[in-house]
């Protein structure tokens, strides 16, 4: 009696095994990545502004603290954008104007999805008043690996750097990141990524941007950006070019 009591104990507890087992095969490991702006760079020296200057780059600096970005990324996707900052009674129209402000130094996306195994980008970006939907081939970085690191949130990072073309600015930039081999993702904020890591810091022309929490969530859902009525990059770059010659234009 005992023998078969024991079996049947025994055929539970197996069964119970590979249930977690194949439940925890069906789970897909995901995180959530909130980004914030570590550092404003100013282009020349604050002390060669007036006091009106220094006091309004001192309270973009600050509000800067209070801009976060989400990233929810997978081994297949990612979706980032901006977090929406809630108006409360104490937010003045100032107050916003100045976290508009600390935005532009970063100068991202409105929002970004990613596709890695398609190795393309759909992002939402807004341009004199305009809305713009773009489909296109995810940038190529050329990263290059260096052999620099330091700790970001406890994760050992690696530097690297690369260059990428901006249609906006008709300019090439030069980029360095940092990314956390540790984690298993080519994702980053903005179109930035693949690198063998999640990416975790970029230093950007106007601003350094830093992830400041890291949450492993199972089966977090990445949302997706339709992929309707999209321009793809020609037709963005086209028309980047006729706003900027409408620009020049206004300036004679």
């Amino acid at each position: 009696m005992n023998g078969k009591v024991n079996f049947i104990v025994f055929k539970l507890v197996l069964s119970v095994i590979l249930f977690l087992n194949f439940s925890i095969g069906l789970s897909q490991t995901s995180y959530k990545i909130v980004y914030c702006i570590s550092e404003i760079k100013l282009h020349g020296s604050v002390d060669n502004l007036d006091e009106r200057g220094k006091q309004l780059t001192r309270e973009v600096r600050e509000q800067a603290k209070a801009v976060n970005y989400n990233l929810i990324a997978t081994k297949e996707e990612s979706f980032f954008e901006a977090e929406d900052k809630l108006q409360s009674d104490s937010d003045s129209p100032k107050t916003q104007m100045l976290i508009k402000l600390a935005k532009r130094f970063a100068s991202f996306n409105e929002q970004v999805y990613s596709n890695y195994a398609r190795d393309s980008i759909i992002f939402g970006k807004k341009l004199a008043g305009q809305d713009f939907k773009v489909k296109q081939k995810a940038y190529n970085f050329n990263w290059k690996i260096s052999k620099s690191q330091k700790s970001i949130l406890g994760y050992n990072a690696i530097q690297a750097t690369g260059k990428y073309y901006n249609p906006v600015l008709n300019k090439e930039f030069s980029i360095e990141a940092w990314f956390a081999p540790s984690i298993p993702l080519q994702a980053g904020p903005d179109i930035f990524m693949g690198l063998p890591g999640l990416i975790v810091e970029v230093h950007l022309k106007g601003a350094v941007v830093t992830a400041r929490e890291i949450d492993m969530i199972p089966n977090l859902k990445v949302q997706n950006i339709e992929d309707t009525n999209t321009l793809n990059e020609k037709e963005y770059e086209d028309i980047i070019g006729g706003l900027n010659k409408k620009l020049e234009r206004s300036l004679d």
